[in-house]
């Protein structure tokens, strides 16, 4: 599948088990982010490389064998996910750092999410949450529903922490 121009100079990234927190967070911002909560680190580096994705570790050693595979990867030793966001920024050159729908990829499985009208969504989710949200996307994978709600406006706010740099 061929990927639009805008989206090709674009990073993907394979994200080890100490990290799922960033592996979500990337994914809600657009960024192609491979996590897997169990994989051992020879599998990891293989479909890392295989894929030509950038590792993100704060494992010494598991960095320290992908760069002799020939694999780009970021070494993070910040304890809080703003530093430690703050080192894949600046290591990977990533340009958009936001949260927006549009953009966005499943948190739970990494698919694309496309919008979804309201009316064609009315028996999967909650009234209060049709009543107070218009926009909603859904995963073309997994099928889940997402919307903006409160995750999402305290994610905007970190997100806001990461743009002041």
């Amino acid at each position: 599948m061929e990927m639009p121009p805008e989206k090709a100079n674009e990073p993907t990234f394979f994200v080890d088990a100490m990290l799922g927190n960033i592996a979500k967070k990337l994914r809600l911002m657009g960024y192609d982010s491979m996590y897997f909560s169990s994989i051992n680190d020879d599998e990891l580096i293989q479909l890392a490389k295989n894929d030509k994705r950038i590792i993100i570790s704060r494992d010494e050693d598991l960095v320290r064998k992908s760069i002799k595979n020939g694999i780009k990867s970021i070494l993070t030793k910040n304890s809080t996910e703003i530093e430690q966001f703050r080192d894949i920024i600046k290591k990977s050159n990533l340009k958009i750092i936001e949260i927006n729908g549009d953009r966005a990829r499943c948190p739970n499985c990494n698919s694309k999410t496309q919008s979804i009208d309201k009316k064609n969504i009315l028996q999967k989710i909650p009234i209060k949450v049709l009543e107070y949200n218009d926009r909603f996307w859904e995963c073309k994978s997994c099928n889940q529903i997402f919307w903006e709600g409160t995750h999402i406006k305290n994610l905007q706010k970190f997100v806001g922490e990461l743009n002041e740099r």
